[in-house]
């Protein structure tokens, strides 16, 4: 039966510092999309803030 070969230690190393940076540009993609978001949301509100307001529904009065 074949033997299992394990990883020297510097491939194990730089295996580890990638995932690290796997999860540091996760963690940074995560943030930009909430700061993209916050500010899509910002200006959908400041946009609809500035309609003008929807016509009366009550019939005017002479």
């Amino acid at each position: 039966m074949g033997k299992r070969r394990t990883r020297p230690g510097f491939l194990a190393d730089t295996a580890a510092i990638v995932r690290s940076d796997e999860r540091l540009i996760l963690l940074f993609l995560l943030v930009l999309s909430l700061a993209a978001l916050a500010v899509f949301l910002y200006y959908t509100t400041l946009i609809l803030e500035g309609l003008p307001d929807p016509l009366p529904t009550e019939p005017l009065r002479p």
